[in-house]
């Protein structure tokens, strides 16, 4: 019996009863329901296993032992394997996953979520999985031994739409069902893309996750790009290690160290590095061994004593054992500020998407970007860049190169063929544009929030309701729960384990640390 769990059973004086009075049959059939519960992936199937196990009536904590002991069978293939599903807009798409060799089931064993860059091109390679081989990142759990899942992003199903979000919910949630992951030790990083990606998931989804990895991104980008709404006290809540490099040509360091240090001054847990380099991650080799170590030192607290959440909409108001489910239009409490930050972009973006299918010399047009100085220009999809300004450009690589040469504002001519013609384009890169790196639109809400033994106080501004979700290793359940919000006490009760919402929250969450057995409601 689990050592994590034997205490609940205790708590709940029922250990005895169980041994004596659980018939043997009763108690065999729905263990084998739940362990056909907890492997199913089809809904329907799920919902009759379900309700067979609820039938049973079993005790909830004997439940709990068996999801959180469960056997994990050796896996039928390792190393690097590609997989597919079906996302919310109805369009499958691959994803990678790999097995340590030395994975037997066993253990539970850590998993790196690793986002890729460029996720906003409009398509997927047709070969992908050596895109996943190749990545330095991935390299990091191969190196260590850890499940890791290379999920591709595209235009549409990027790291911070609905599509995109979803897809690495669902991705998660798949590989805890079939592999023994260590749910406190599972980490998101990711360079360029990916790393605007991870800290966009700190602010607004980190409830999974144990540390994340933000190498060569930008804060913003998951507000300015994605519309989403995303708060820099929120990173007090995870660890992020986080790099930028001196001469990036769409995030240096010079640009993004206000932000970095604006997150800093209001609680963020950011590790934060610079490094020489352009936008290349040649500075890989020195720092994914710092990386490796920083996750090797950061397990996820599943019960945080103290959490600090700032939103403006309930869909992405939880943050580990408490949610926001309504936001008011009352004015803010005084220590309840609006946290930005003013950037200067200096970044010099053509404004056009590569044709990946193109192999000749030059850079092909896939998509030409609205507002932008390619769209300003003339430039057009199709059209093979050849030379700018006095620089030829053979490959991506030359284009990178001249990009450091110039600045805002410059003249600039580009050299295109189009339908095997020389065209010739000018015109002026747009002047240095100061921003603020997060978009606000709606009012936020925020709580500053501690438990302990059985009490939470909860400092509020502008919430109209909210959720505590209830965990044995967090309250005991036979007595009384004191909540107070600003002061004033708005529950003093005792709140019982119901083992139906118990395995509905395992089955949408697939989180053995985290088996909640109920939930308590308030409105204010």
């Amino acid at each position: 019996m689990g050592l994590r769990l034997l205490p609940w059973a205790l708590i709940c004086g029922l250990f005895t009863i169980a041994l004596s009075t659980a018939p043997v049959k009763a108690q065999s059939d729905w263990e084998q329901s739940l362990e056909a519960l907890i492997a199913a992936d089809d809904a329907a199937r799920q919902e009759e296993l379900l309700e067979e196990v609820l039938a049973a009536e079993p005790f909830w904590w004997e439940v709990a032992l068996l999801i959180e002991e469960q056997e994990y069978a050796a896996p039928t293939e390792t190393g690097f394997n590609l997989r597919h599903s079906m996302c919310t807009d109805e369009v499958e798409r691959p994803w990678a996953l790999y097995v340590p060799p030395d994975y037997d089931g066993s253990t539970p064993t850590p998993l790196f979520v690793v986002l890729h860059g460029g996720v906003s091109t409009p398509e997927i390679p047709e070969e992908p999985l050596p895109w996943a081989e190749e990545s330095v990142l991935m390299q990091l759990a191969v190196e260590r031994g850890w499940l890791a899942v290379f999920p591709y992003g595209q235009d549409g199903a990027t790291w911070w739409d609905e599509v995109g979000m979803a897809n690495i919910n669902n991705i998660v949630c798949t590989v805890k069902r079939e592999f023994n992951v260590n749910d406190d030790r599972v980490y998101m990083g990711g360079y360029s893309d990916g790393a605007s990606g991870s800290f966009c998931w700190a602010m607004i989804d980190p409830t999974d996750y144990a540390a994340f990895a933000a190498l060569s991104g930008h804060l913003g980008v998951g507000s300015l790009d994605g519309e989403l709404p995303t708060y820099a006290p929120n990173l007090a809540n995870t660890a992020i290690y986080a790099v930028t490099s001196f001469e990036d040509q769409l995030y240096a360091s010079d640009q993004m160290r206000p932000s970095i240090e604006m997150a800093l001054d209001v609680g963020a847990d950011i590790f934060y590095r610079e490094q020489e380099g352009l936008h290349d991650f040649s500075y890989a080799g020195e720092e994914l061994p710092l990386l490796g170590k920083f996750f090797g030192r950061h397990a996820r607290d599943p019960f945080p004593q103290h959490i600090v959440w700032e939103t403006a909409t309930s869909q992405y108001g939880r943050c580990r054992w408490l949610a926001i489910d309504a936001i008011t239009g009352e004015q803010a409490a005084p220590w309840h500020q609006d946290h930005n930050a003013i950037l200067a972009d200096s970044s010099i973006i053509i404004g056009f998407v590569p044709d990946h299918t193109y192999e000749g010399e030059g850079m092909a047009v896939g998509e030409v970007m609205e507002d932008t100085f390619a769209e300003d220009t003339g430039l057009l999809a199709g059209d093979i860049v050849v030379r700018c300004n006095e620089t030829p450009i053979v490959s991506g690589d030359d284009l990178w190169e001249w990009k450091s040469t110039v600045s805002r504002g410059d003249a600039i001519e580009l050299e295109v063929l189009r339908e095997g013609q020389s065209v010739v384009l000018s015109g002026n890169l747009p002047p240095v544009l100061n921003y603020y790196i997060f978009a606000r639109e709606l009012p936020s809400a925020c709580v500053r929030a501690r438990f302990m033994g059985n009490r939470v106080d909860i400092e509020a501004s502008r919430v109209g309701a909210l959720r505590l979700f209830i965990h044995p290793e967090m309250f005991r359940l036979e007595r009384p729960i004191m909540v107070t919000v600003n002061g004033a006490e708005v529950f003093n009760g005792t709140v019982e384990a119901d083992l139906e919402y118990m395995l509905r929250n395992y089955l949408q969450h697939r989180d053995r640390s985290l088996l909640y057995v109920a939930e308590l409601p308030i409105e204010l």
